[in-house]
């Protein structure tokens, strides 16, 4: 083994940034890819004129470095003098070429190629600082270029840059003549820095003028106020050692829910769904032989102040008489609260036959738990059991069309398909007024392409029940997939004017303005949603969606950081961490990968991000060496105690490559390929092993797939680890 050469020597470092090249790419992806050609072919040429070196391409950005301070800033004053001569006689039509230059001259170590020590990073964090077509020196350049220089030169002053412990003195240099707009912009950054230190006391003043307008602002003012949203979570069964709900307290929640949203100008949303109202449900069952008993509590969120709060007593053949009177009691609460006319809910029409009625809740338990063979057989099993108890129980049959549709959907076999259709025809032959059911039949059929009996049945469900938001939104879904673009927007906003409280309709407009690649209208649409209901974590998960459409990934990492400080996962802090690390800002992403990893300490997936994000991180490939260690270590362990899963073969391809171990992770690949499962994981596995083999029949291949797929160009073009596609000789892979 040959060992590394280490030289540690002075030297002056340049990065150079193009200004607006996200922007550009967002817009127009192969004339900024044509840009980032000819940019660094001027800066290529100069840097070689002065005896610099390149370091390394990172996307838009040149690293590069030079034996004195002197050839850095003859070469940087060169490469402005050149972009601006080139965007003289460039088309006026076009953007203008411009780039930010740091430099920064300090001790630092070679080796094999790599430059290593803070003063890279100093360096790196001067760039950003500059104004376009500007240089930003640190002093120890510019003591040594001073005498020298014939550009004009502007005092930055002392600056405390990121992550770096000594503050800075920077000078600015800007070969075509320093402006009052540039003058300007540092006057407003250097008072930007000192509102910001004096944060506290400024925050302290702004907190009391807004509690003082809050006092004397009306409710009605404050967002979401007015919505009038109940959240009810899962009744508990006392009777379970853990208190979990079980079937029969997840069946009482279901007829509560339901009997609730018959209420005008209420609002029901379930706990689960990760919506904050600010009025909350919480109830438990007890059931003792024969007896129940069942208790709820209604709370503001706010301090958590309880409403009300009661216990009803019973025998279990009294079900229906109890849940009527629950209903009826938290109704009258809920009018009180919401200043609304006292409306008593109609009683649920199910059965009178209490064993069908327990039979039919146990069916909904497995019809809803996890989809597998034998959790849908158990629910087709329970559902017959009501039906046996009592033959005209509408919504069985309703639950069994569901139940079959699941079958089908397992095993894509056409018997399935029948047996759904057939008991949802057999509910409505029972109750031709069930908008449940129409509804479940109007979205199986829209499930299997048959748009117009889909909106055949869908519309007789909104007919029934106009006011039900949920029918609505499914019926200009289903107008939307067939086609019918106009009439979906425009019952969308009709649902929207109908139900202007009800974050459903905002909701699934915006998700057809996103299919529709209106993505500012659906953010806008998204963030009408968040002003009903604030805590909403689909609207700040479809918010980061369309962002990430837009290419502006930072800001889809803040919608879905948001989104984690509401309900952290791992799945929410991984996901903020890609984004971050789409965005350049790879600090930020390592960061939410190890909050992903809090969550989840044995998840590979967030060690093998962390590798990534650390690789472009300067200074840290040691670090980030060992952590594609570590994920070698548990997706072996992972591959060995689950042989068949793909995707952990996947992770274990990109643990070596992130290890440049070529042959093991195309071993990892081909026994990930043998279990025949083809997705996105995969893809992009084969994506990162060919861009380090260098192999380009492969790069294009694997590119066309995950582009067929529907993985974006700008999501490929804006990994770091897929640089090499900006090259011109892949030019062509990326043809619309």
């Amino acid at each position: 083994m040959v060992a590394e050469h280490n030289q540690h020597c002075e030297q002056t470092l340049m990065f150079t940034d193009i200004v607006g090249y996200s922007r550009l790419m967002g817009r127009n992806e192969a004339m900024a890819i044509e840009m980032l050609g000819e940019y660094r072919k001027i800066l290529l040429s100069h840097i070689e004129t002065q005896a610099g070196q390149l370091v390394e391409f990172i996307g838009d950005a040149i690293f590069a470095r030079f034996d004195s301070a002197s050839s850095a800033t003859a070469a940087a004053i060169a490469i402005q003098q050149h972009l601006q001569a080139f965007n003289d006689v460039r088309d006026k039509k076009l953007p203008p070429l411009q780039t930010r230059i740091g430099l920064h001259k300090g001790e630092v170590m070679l080796r094999d190629g790599a430059v290593f020590g803070d003063s890279v990073n100093i360096a790196a964090r001067l760039e950003p600082l500059a104004v376009a077509e500007g240089i930003c020196i640190s002093q120890a350049v510019y003591d040594e270029v001073r005498f020298t220089l014939s550009s004009p030169a502007k005092r930055l002053g002392v600056q405390a840059l990121k992550n770096i412990e000594q503050k800075i003195r920077v000078y600015l240099i800007k070969p075509s003549g320093i402006g009052w707009r540039d003058h300007l912009f540092y006057f407003l950054r250097g008072l930007n820095k000192k509102i910001h230190a004096y944060r506290y006391p400024l925050t302290a003043c702004l907190l009391a003028f807004i509690v003082a307008g809050f006092y004397f602002i009306p409710r009605w003012l404050v967002p979401g106020y007015t919505a009038n949203y109940v959240e009810i979570a899962d009744f508990q069964n006392l009777m379970n050692e853990k208190g979990d709900a079980d079937y029969f307290s997840a069946g009482i929640t279901a007829a509560v829910r339901s009997q609730l949203a018959d209420m005008r100008d209420v609002y029901i949303v379930d706990a689960k769904e990760g919506i904050h109202a600010p009025i909350r449900l919480e109830g438990s069952v007890q059931r003792l032989g024969d007896n129940l008993r069942i208790a709820y509590r209604l709370f503001r969120r706010k301090d958590n102040v309880q409403i009300a709060g009661g216990k009803l007593d019973g025998t279990y053949q009294d079900i229906f008489i109890l849940q009527d009177r629950l209903v009826g009691e938290i109704a009258r609460y809920l009018a009180d609260e919401f200043d609304l006319q006292n409306f008593r809910p109609a009683p649920l029409k199910l059965t009178n036959d209490v064993t069908a009625y327990d039979y039919y809740l146990q069916g909904l338990e497995y019809l809803e738990a996890p989809t597998t063979h034998e959790s849908v057989d158990y629910a087709v099993q329970r559902f017959n059991s009501a039906l046996v108890h009592d033959e005209k129980f509408s919504l069985a049959n309703t639950g069994l069309c569901e139940a079959y549709w699941k079958k089908y959907l397992l095993s894509n076999s056409v018997e399935w398909i029948n047996n759904s259709e057939r008991y949802c025809l057999l509910s409505l032959a029972q109750d031709n007024r069930s908008a449940k059911t129409y509804t479940a039949i109007g979205v199986i059929y829209r499930d299997m392409g048959r748009y117009d009996k889909a909106i055949e049945f869908l519309e007789k469900g909104q007919a029934i029940d106009p006011y039900n938001v949920n029918s609505s939104v499914a019926l200009a879904l289903t107008y939307s997939l067939s086609g019918k673009q106009k009439m979906a927007e425009n019952l969308y906003l009709e649902s929207i004017a109908r139900f202007p409280k009800s974050w459903v309709g905002y909701h699934g407009y915006g998700y057809f303005l996103m299919h529709q690649g209106r993505y500012d209208d659906a953010i806008d649409n998204y963030e009408k949603v968040l002003k009903i209901t604030p805590k909403n974590i689909y609207a700040l998960n479809n918010i980061a969606a369309n962002y990430m459409y837009k290419n502006n990934f930072s800001a889809a990492a803040d919608a879905l950081f948001d989104a984690a400080e509401i309900q952290p996962s791992g799945s929410i802090f991984g996901n903020t961490g890609n984004m971050y690390y789409l965005s350049g800002e790879y600090e930020k992403s390592v960061s939410m990968f190890y909050q992903a990893l809090r969550l989840e300490p044995m998840n590979y997936e967030w060690i093998v991000n962390i590798a990534d994000a650390y690789m472009h991180i300067a200074g840290e490939k040691d670090t980030a060496k060992s952590y594609c260690e570590r994920a070698v270590a548990l997706t072996k362990k992972e591959v060995s105690i689950k042989p068949d899963v793909a995707k952990s073969y996947y992770y274990l391809a990109r643990s070596y490559a992130c290890l440049r171990n070529l042959p093991d992770a195309k071993k990892a690949l081909m026994e990930a390929d043998a279990l025949n499962v083809e997705n996105i994981d995969g893809l992009y596995a084969h994506l990162r092993v060919a861009v380090l083999d260098e192999d380009e029949e492969s790069i294009k291949h694997y590119v066309k797939k995950l582009i067929n797929a529907e993985y974006s160009y700008s999501l490929i073009l804006a990994d770091p680890e897929f640089a090499v596609l900006k090259e011109k000789k892949f030019h062509d892979v990326f043809s619309r």
